[in-house]
């Protein structure tokens, strides 16, 4: 399989990504983030997610991510954060000092996520929470237009991604409590396919050529004659270490 250079995508993550429709307002409201939290976001990336619960709350926020272009795109921002290299298997920081671990579409690159989830237990302070965005099988394989045009990637996805029931198990081994699990979602019409020709999902750097040309061929076809209604979804996966 071809191996993913972040620092070459982190151009096309700025100019595409936005934070998902409503994660951080549900985020922010399960986790009862306010101005004196202390937020980690690990993994990341271009850091739209945590500038947008600076954003909203005024909350102290951390991001640890290991790519330098990636962090160099999150330091465009003009909220104020903290930002270091680091990733999720050597998460170091002194025990009780978070109210809120937080990752979005990152736990995929663990490949194991109950020794990230141990160490996150060990930073976050008593009746801290932590949260994994991430996707269910059944969220790859309704992907719009994603899984439809493109259909490679929902074995792809399948390869890279943990099943719900074995993070939730290891969020439980690890020591968390409350475990609680929503899907996020939101339509939208697309069009024009500028994102996708920019291949700014990680998955379509990982299926033939010739499946990514039919794909995108088949893509721009029907959206030249309309706009195609589309979907972003997310599974939140939610575990509190015991006050």
């Amino acid at each position: 399989m071809t191996t993913l250079d972040y620092n070459d995508l982190a151009t096309e993550y700025a100019r595409h990504r936005r934070p998902y429709p409503g994660l951080v307002e549900h985020i922010v409201e399960r986790a009862g983030v306010t101005a004196d939290s202390v937020v980690l976001e690990v993994g990341c990336g271009t850091a739209n997610h945590l500038a947008a619960v600076r954003r909203v709350t005024g909350a102290r926020c951390l991001g640890v991510e290991p790519s330098e272009q990636m962090l160099a795109q999150a330091a465009e921002h003009p909220e104020e954060m903290e930002l270091r290299p680091g990733s999720a298997e050597e998460l170091d920081f002194p025990e009780r000092s978070f109210d809120l671990v937080m990752s979005v579409d990152m736990i995929h690159y663990v490949p194991e996520p109950r020794g990230y989830f141990e160490r996150a237990f060990a930073a976050l302070k008593p009746g801290g929470h932590l949260v994994t965005v991430t996707d269910s099988d059944w969220v790859i394989r309704n992907r719009m237009p994603l899984a439809h045009y493109f259909p490679a990637t929902v074995d792809v996805e399948f390869g890279r991604y943990h099943p719900i029931p074995a993070l939730a198990g290891d969020l439980a081994l690890a020591g968390f409590g409350e475990l609680y699990e929503r899907v996020i979602e939101s339509a939208y019409a697309l069009r024009e396919a500028t994102r996708f020709r920019d291949k700014s999902n990680s998955c379509l750097h990982l299926i033939s050529e010739a499946d990514f040309t039919a794909g995108i061929t088949a893509l721009e076809a029907d959206l030249a004659r309309q706009p195609i209604q589309a979907n972003l979804r997310s599974l939140a996966l939610w575990g509190r270490r015991p006050a």
